[in-house]
């Protein structure tokens, strides 16, 4: 399983809970979302500074430096460990194989222009990018699509987190089972981030550069981190529409069911 895909799972299941002799001091402490930011180069010093920061991974655009990857066929030099991986709007098959042999994790692709034979299943995860205002149709069958994780690019219109905003997530949230990131290109508050949790939202995809990259990266983890428990399943049932739970549909990787906070929790021994 890729770095990436392991760490939305861990996400969406939380904490490992147990009865026993466990001390509740001792359970892993895990974020309740992803924090993915946008790099313009895997070479540059602020890719590293991204991860140093709090990052849970980056991506690069494949066009310009982040490209020559492919030229040169050299490996990044990133933190030992680091979790990234390449945009390319026009995926084949050499340049995803060309990108796993250098330790790429995912691949970012849009619909158009990306062959089907590009897309074989293996340690790297499938990514795909969609636009909020995708036509119905087309929005209804994108479970069935060979992807682990969708991209939602930032809805209109330009401006804080509105209902508006929401409204357009949630049609695609609606829409499939898999992991779901959302774009976004502006501050986001620790209330804005909840309501995106609790919708449904896995991660953050952030665009941060300059030298507030750092400082940008640092208090949209320390937000996340900050965020409290999601309720449990049974009060938000009480208040929204039950988000779809596909298992099984589709060939790409479904996102993990959310543990019932209100369920037994099994006993150690």
């Amino acid at each position: 399983m890729s770095k990436l895909l392991d760490r939305l799972d861990r996400i969406t299941r939380g904490p490992v809970r147990s009865l026993g002799f466990t001390p509740t001091s001792a359970r892993e402490a895990v974020a309740t979302m992803a924090l993915v930011v946008q790099v313009a180069d895997l070479k540059q010093a602020g890719a590293t500074e991204a991860l140093q920061a709090g990052a849970d991974a980056i991506v690069a655009l494949a066009s310009g430096p982040a490209l020559s990857l492919l030229e040169v066929k050299e490996r990044p030099a990133l933190p030992e460990g680091s979790t990234w991986g390449v945009e390319i709007q026009a995926l084949d098959g050499t340049q995803a194989e060309a990108l796993k042999g250098l330790g790429c994790d995912f691949l970012v692709f849009g619909i158009e222009h990306t062959p089907v034979e590009a897309l074989g299943e293996g340690e790297c995860t499938r990514v795909l990018r969609v636009s909020p205002a995708l036509e119905d149709t087309l929005l209804r069958n994108i479970e069935d699509l060979p992807v682990d994780v969708v991209i939602v690019s930032k809805p209109g219109p330009e401006g804080p987190l509105s209902l508006a905003h929401l409204l357009a997530i949630a049609n695609v949230r609606a829409a499939t089972s898999r992991y779901l990131l959302v774009e976004w290109d502006a501050p986001l508050s620790a209330r804005e981030l909840e309501h995106l949790r609790d919708m449904g939202v896995d991660g953050i995809v952030v665009n941060a550069s300059g030298e507030a990259l750092a400082a940008t990266v640092s208090a949209l983890r320390e937000r996340i981190g900050a965020l409290p428990a999601r309720k449990p399943r049974s009060e938000r049932e009480g208040r929204a529409p039950l988000l779809p739970r596909l298992e099984g549909m589709g060939s790409g990787r479904s996102r993990a069911p959310e543990p019932d906070e209100e369920e037994e929790e099994e006993e150690d021994y």
